[in-house]
């Protein structure tokens, strides 16, 4: 299996659960402006939610793929929404790509809320949500 991850994160917050999956999987996590270079099975893509959508640049990237990617797995964090799921899967329609069923989404910190996260525990459970998937 050929494996990427790729993400999008203002604040860090996604960029910590990209890291971690870049350990699980020892395969480098990627921010967007490094677009895809070759065809891979499992995209691991990450993303905020940024004033209740995906951020126009996420859109951009998919818009512009150019590589064939079978799946793709989510994971996210959030100031105050449940997930950016909806999104990517709306996204996603209008492509080839297979959105799995498995996401996984915590709190990011954001103007107060959800302070210091994601914290330790949120970065151990995607870590086995990582291993698990795989």
């Amino acid at each position: 299996m050929k494996y990427a991850i790729r993400y999008y994160s203002k604040s860090g917050n996604t960029e910590k659960l990209a890291q971690v999956a870049s350990q699980v999987l020892d395969i480098p996590a990627l921010d967007i402006t490094n677009p895809l270079e070759e065809d891979v099975d499992i995209l691991f893509f990450g993303s905020g939610v940024y004033g209740c959508a995906l951020d126009p640049a996420v859109i951009s990237f998919f818009d512009n793929i150019g590589v064939k990617v079978s799946s793709l797995v989510n994971f996210s964090t959030a100031g105050m929404m449940e997930s950016n799921y909806n999104f990517m899967k709306h996204i996603l329609s209008a492509t080839d790509i297979i959105l799995s069923e498995k996401e996984f989404h915590c709190p990011g910190s954001f103007v107060g809320l959800n302070k210091d996260r994601p914290n330790d525990t949120d970065l151990e459970e995607f870590r086995k949500f990582v291993e698990d998937f795989l």
